[in-house]
């Protein structure tokens, strides 16, 4: 497991992100946008406990996986959530405090900076370039139906591809606050982080991976 002392990470030169909870409060523009797809599709809304659990994880994943949905009415759901989120959602995403600061000294120290989400690529890209984030950053990784890359394991396998690093030879660690980010980093043989001020909660905590409480906790582990 990770250390999480002050500067321990600070020797790692490529950081991969999740966005959604990570870098940036996009809750309330995802379960608008869940809301939305619900009401027009006439399926019966769950519960606001079980709609903060959809925020990271691949949105088909949890309407079939937690609802039971069939395909067809996943995919009718999927473009309604899509269109109202498109169109609403980037823009109600802001950076949690001290983000900015900290992709900022990052990129100052020449290190490699890359988000993986589980967000279409061209949103998660229209998403940071409005908040202001997308020059701060190496790379911009998500995820792509056209091409099969629908999941986080996909998504960071995909992101070291890009950034040509082998997580054998050159040092990576991912911080995610959903544990399907440190499980897909483990596809992949990258360390990873919990960050604990996203939509995880206490239930995907896990033992065997470190967690940080806090942005500025964050940056005091990544900086010397």
């Amino acid at each position: 497991m990770l250390s999480t002392a002050p500067g321990a990470l600070a020797h790692v030169p490529v950081v991969l992100l999740d966005l959604d909870g990570t870098l940036v409060d996009s809750g309330p523009g995802i379960v608008a946008a869940l809301e939305h797809a619900f009401t027009v599709s006439g399926e019966q809304l769950p519960s606001p406990e079980v709609l903060r659990t959809f925020i990271g994880p691949p949105l088909t994943e949890s309407l079939q996986g937690t609802l039971g949905l069939s395909a067809e009415k996943t995919e009718q759901l999927r473009l309604a959530y899509v269109e109202h989120y498109q169109a609403n959602g980037v823009l109600a995403a802001p950076p949690y405090p001290g983000v900015l600061d900290l992709l900022q000294r990052l990129a100052e120290q020449g290190r490699t900076v890359a988000v993986a989400t589980n967000k279409p690529e061209i949103t998660a890209r229209r998403l940071l370039d409005h908040q202001g984030l997308a020059g701060e950053l190496t790379l911009i990784g998500g995820t792509d139906r056209a091409v099969g890359r629908t999941g986080k394991a996909e998504v960071i396998g995909s992101v070291l591809r890009r950034l040509g690093i082998a997580p054998a030879t050159v040092p990576a660690v991912m911080i995610g606050d959903r544990i399907h980010d440190a499980e897909g980093a483990a596809r992949h043989g990258v360390p990873a982080l919990l960050a604990g001020w996203g939509y995880g909660g206490v239930a995907e905590q896990r033992a065997d991976i470190a967690r940080v409480e806090s942005v500025v906790e964050l940056s005091a582990l990544l900086m010397s």
